[in-house]
């Protein structure tokens, strides 16, 4: 049996992005389940719908744009009226048609843009991977870093190569789906390798991948680094300061990207496709991973030393 994987995005289910991860995913021998917004909904973080009804659809309708392998394990596509994490919620909590069978892990994207350093903190992509992690199913993000770029080839690639290796270490049949032991369930390892994979296993750490537009198969483990949005607001037509209400358009005039070693954004801009290892839960919470834990996981050239099994 091959591993089920489960697909979301922020960017809705007909993006190129998560089209070519279901694509590569489905032609490399995966089985694949899309729980993905029926439309855009970038910067949602984990925003969930909890005050109206939302509709799921099965998307059969899209099955024909996709080359389908005699043999290949199937595709299941369905898309909510909702936003990445309620996505990932209808997924797990029993949203889905009872034949679904439970995924061994969760992607979302692939993200058109970067979200690295403080995107993280609005980000839907991430939202969803998160969200997954919470309900104890091992998770990634992964993104193209890149809003105008449409070709997701370099991105696939190398998120299909961190899939290879995810694969070996987690098991086709998660082992803390929903999360039935709570706060009790915690990774244990006589290192911190061992340690950190287990908790990626329980859902306690996910991955953020960025991927360059020119990347060139080189990867390295990195951390949260430092970028800044200035000139966040503009004033759109007449700013006088006789005026009642304005327009005004949230953007960025100029994105900075300070040269912190290790640091996600910097390494991107260096042509590395960045692996972050993040923790699920926030400070204080009995499943946090301790910050010198997460810091061993940012070493530089490579994949983080804890998805290696074989060193």
């Amino acid at each position: 049996m091959a591993h089920t994987i489960l697909i979301t995005n922020d960017d809705g289910i007909d993006a190129p992005g998560i089209s070519a991860l279901v694509q590569g995913l489905h032609d490399a021998g995966y089985r694949v389940v899309v729980c993905a917004p029926d439309r855009e909904r970038s910067a949602s973080t984990m925003h969930l719908t909890l005050h109206k009804k939302m509709k799921l659809r099965r998307r059969n309708d899209i099955l024909k744009f996709y080359r389908l392998m005699e043999g290949n394990p199937k595709i299941d596509l369905f898309d909510i009226s909702g936003y990445p994490a309620d996505s990932v919620l209808t997924a797990l909590s029993g949203g889905l048609p009872s034949n679904i069978p439970k995924p061994s892990l969760c992607i979302s994207g692939i993200n058109r843009g970067p979200n690295m350093s403080v995107d993280v903190l609005h980000s839907g992509t991430i939202g969803g991977a998160r969200q997954a992690g919470t309900c104890g199913i091992p998770s990634l993000a992964t993104s193209l870093d890149s809003f105008e770029q449409n070709d997701y080839s370099n991105a696939l690639r190398a998120t299909l190569e961190l899939v290879e290796n995810i694969c070996s270490i987690i098991p086709e049949s998660p082992v803390n789906f929903g999360r039935e032991g709570g706060s009790s369930t915690k990774p244990e390892g006589e290192s911190n390798e061992q340690i950190l994979r287990n908790a990626f296993i329980l859902g306690d750490v996910y991955l953020n991948l960025n991927v360059p537009v020119g990347w060139e198969d080189a990867f390295s483990s990195t951390h949260l680094g430092g970028r800044w949005y200035r000139g966040a607001i503009e004033i759109v037509g007449d700013d006088s300061i006789d005026r009642d209400e304005w327009d005004i358009q949230l953007g960025a005039a100029r994105i900075e990207d300070e040269p912190i070693e290790n640091g996600d954004s910097h390494c991107v801009r260096l042509g590395f496709a960045s692996v972050s290892t993040l923790g699920t839960w926030p400070q204080g919470h009995p499943l946090a991973i301790a910050d010198e834990l997460l810091a061993t996981t940012s070493s530089g050239e490579g994949l983080p030393s804890w998805l290696i099994v074989d060193q």
